[in-house]
């Protein structure tokens, strides 16, 4: 904005303090997203969109009244506090009150969301900069982020507190209500609720026991496997930025540019406002397909059909419209460039902006709604808040990257950057199909099980137990055989100690599983000659399975703990 440029005297808008602008954001929101795990585990899910929503409105407030661009700064950090807090908390407080059967829908909402704020606030700063040639013109986009900001405050006081978290914390009673609520509209009595809310029960319960409650944990290998969960969710973040949809975003604008059919800086603000509007057009059929498709197929075929958008452009940019672009870049950066270069080849930069155009729907449609959902999905509740803090600062840490090494990149060679990117591309449709286990469909539980070491075959096509009832006793078992070879060792390493230490009872502990293991057992014995198919039929027809893990629940009623 011109007005803007001449309060702060910035000369230009690739000034270094139009950048310090953008870094100083980013690195905030890479610092809160960060911390925010820890402080959701403390505070709750709800109490922390009070304070993310307090840090967006006070920075807003300071960005408009700041009278120096030091204060603009501070204003832009404040913000950006609060957008790596939302950034961690939305998708993490959708997948605890989701339904696995709709849970992709709702955290795709978050996508959906931002991609529509995005557009919505481009398409207002364009009317303003066209209409009010004055500091209204930079103020009135800032000031319009106060609207949703007030309105998210007023209704905060409406939603549910996690009933996960809340589990977590030991409040049954509160969480089971709410659970209620979302699951049965208030039916307590409902059956699959009880066996839903049991289970996670049981399972956080397990969390607690046998997994260590720290920042190290997440490093952990082992059963749990929190080494691969949290290397594939920070993954799937680094490739979302690697991919080259932030560089893409930079220079879309200066392609319109180059066209000829607009200035500079009309080209800067409708590039960003087409660049929104696709990305929004582009998240909404996610709706459609992204709890009826593989996650693992649509992270594919999403990277395939981006690697050939960016090695068409790649191939185009090398043979018609490099020197072109080059110009383009040139003059953005502070040289002159003449209009005849700039409109030259013009129907190659035509065909160039419709396959960027193409790389940012398919990322829509694909790595956009997913990157969020998976990550959110894999990690067990005992550590999920501070993982999801890990993955959501690593994509802010590699947005900071490629938002300060694409103009290098650009300017040193344009078709060579657009090859890397298509390469990378390539690169992560192999990595999520020969690495990234399917989690569509499933509950939270029945996912922390896939992702078990120890118990499952972890190859991503492998076929995984129908409930996590059935995986939940096999997991016990190999927790009791480590528990048990751990006190022979003790014993054999300190036999004088032997009479002061308390015998494991291996026949009173065994027996609830040896009566669940019979259960099985029969369970497949029936299944075979085809009077049951799946292992919930079995617990609904025999009784036991869901008996020994699943007891209904009543409130004020001990946890059933398994014993071991």
């Amino acid at each position: 904005m011109p007005a803007f440029i001449e309060k702060y005297q910035l000369g230009s808008s690739n000034s270094p303090a139009s950048t310090a602008a953008v870094t100083v954001s980013l690195a905030s929101a890479f610092l809160a997203s960060f911390v925010s795990g820890f402080v959701a585990d403390r505070l709750g899910r709800k109490r922390l969109f009070y304070i993310g929503t307090l840090l967006n409105v006070l920075g807003c407030i300071i960005e408009m009244t700041g009278p120096t661009l030091v204060s603009f700064l501070i204003g832009r950090i404040i913000t950006g506090l609060g957008l790596g807090v939302f950034s961690m908390l939305v998708p993490l407080y959708q997948s605890e009150i989701a339904r696995p059967c709709n849970r992709g829908r709702l955290i795709t909402l978050y996508q959906v969301g931002a991609t529509l704020g995005m557009s919505i606030s481009y398409w207002i700063s364009y009317g303003t900069y066209l209409h009010q040639p004055t500091h209204i013109s930079w103020m009135l986009p800032i000031a319009f982020q106060l609207v949703p900001g007030g309105l998210l405050l007023l209704g905060l006081h409406l939603i549910p507190e996690s009933p996960r978290w809340l589990i977590y914390r030991n409040r049954h009673d509160e969480a089971f209500t709410i659970m209620a609520m979302l699951r049965s509209q208030g039916n307590q009595d409902d059956l699959n609720l009880q066996m839903e809310f049991t289970g996670v029960r049981q399972d956080v319960w397990f969390d607690k026991r046998y997994t260590r409650k720290s920042f190290l944990a997440l490093w952990s290998t082992g059963t749990e496997n929190n080494l691969t969960r949290t290397l594939l969710g920070m993954g799937i973040h680094i490739f979302t930025q690697l991919s080259g949809i932030n560089a893409i975003l930079f220079y879309l604008p200066h392609i319109m540019e180059s066209s000829g059919v607009m200035d500079r800086a009309t080209a800067m603000l409708v590039g960003n406002g087409l660049i929104a509007l696709v990305n929004f057009l582009g998240t909404l059929p996610c709706f459609w397909f992204i709890d009826r498709w593989d996650r693992r197929r649509i992270l594919v075929i999403g990277a395939l059909a981006m690697a050939l958008s960016m090695i068409v452009v790649a191939i185009l940019s090398a043979i018609y419209d490099d020197t072109m672009a080059q110009s383009s870049l040139r003059h953005s950066f502070g040289t002159a460039a003449t209009a005849a270069l700039r409109t030259e080849n013009r129907p190659a930069t035509y065909t160039m902006l419709v396959f960027l155009c193409v790389f940012i729907a398919f990322f829509a449609l694909s790595w956009g709604p997913v990157g969020w959902i998976y990550p959110a999905e894999i990690y067990p509740q005992i550590i999920r808040a501070n993982a999801m803090g890990v993955t959501t600062s690593t994509s802010y840490l590699f947005n900071l990257v490629v938002t300060l090494l694409a103009p290098l990149m650009f300017r040193g060679m344009l078709w060579g950057t657009y090859l890397f990117f298509g390469c990378v591309c390539l690169v992560m449709a192999w990595i999520v199909h020969n690495y990234y286990p399917e989690t569509r469909g499933r509950s939270l539980e029945e996912i922390n099980l896939i992702f078990s070491g120890a118990l499952i075959d972890q190859r991503p096509g492998a076929h995984h137990p129908a409930t996590a009832a059935e995986a939940l006793v096999h997991l016990e078992q190999i927790h009791y055989r480590n528990k048990r070879t751990s006190l022979d060792q003790q014993q054999q390493q300190q036999p004088q100690q032997q009479q002061q230490q308390q015998p494991l009872n291996t026949e009173e502990e065994a027996q609830p599983i040896s009566t669940v293991v019979r259960s099985l057992e029969s369970n497949v014995a029936l299944s075979e000659k085809g009077i049951i198919t799946t292992p919930m039929q079995a617990a609904h027809r025999r009784g036991s399975l869901h008996t020994a893990l699943f007891p209904p629940y009543t409130r004020n009623a001990p946890i059933a703990k398994r014993t071991h």
